[in-house]
């Protein structure tokens, strides 16, 4: 009852934080709703393999009979951290953004860790641990926003006149 309780719990308050922070208004809100996808896509692409092998299993979990992954930590806790993450380190210089993905997969790690001491809703097994946790979830985190950065450098540059004058300009020649 005690996993269950928790899980709900973590349930409600993703699905709450995923309203609040998706719908904020710094930055673009179509930006956010990228970075949710994209980090949702990661983590699938990831995390896969990774259940498959076993070395990291979910005990107890919504729709076991369909899904090996938890739901609410693979569609809506990790992807609503990363937009937290972009959100936080929106318009940072590059080594603060690196610097500050430490304070968004440092604390995840911990509360994994504890989740997985005492409770049954994550289980490492085959010497997975909580550094390789840590080291996967900084990974994405920054591969997402380095995805974002590019998209949004693409976006600048196809959406600026002056550039697309540039190039035709160019091509004539």
């Amino acid at each position: 009852m005690k996993d269950r309780t928790i899980l709900n719990l973590l349930t409600i308050f993703g699905i709450a934080g995923s309203l609040f922070f998706l719908l904020r208004r710094k930055g673009d809100m179509k930006d956010w709703f990228l970075i949710y996808f994209i980090k949702t896509l990661v983590s699938t692409i990831l995390d896969g393999p990774v259940i498959k092998t076993k070395y990291l299993q979910y005990p107890h979990r919504y729709f076991p009979k369909l899904f090996d992954s938890n739901i609410v930590f693979l569609y809506i806790l990790f992807p609503l951290s990363c937009v937290m993450y972009n959100q936080f380190s929106y318009k940072m210089k590059p080594l603060k953004t690196f610097l500050s993905v430490f304070l968004f997969s440092g604390p995840m790690t911990l509360f994994e860790n504890w989740l997985e001491k005492n409770t049954d809703l994550v289980k490492y097994n085959k010497g997975w641990n909580g550094y390789i946790t840590f080291i996967v979830l900084s990974f994405t985190f920054l591969l997402v926003k380095g995805c974002m950065e590019g998209i949004r450098f693409l976006d600048k540059k196809i959406s600026n006149p002056s550039i697309v004058t540039e190039r035709k300009e160019f091509t004539q020649s």
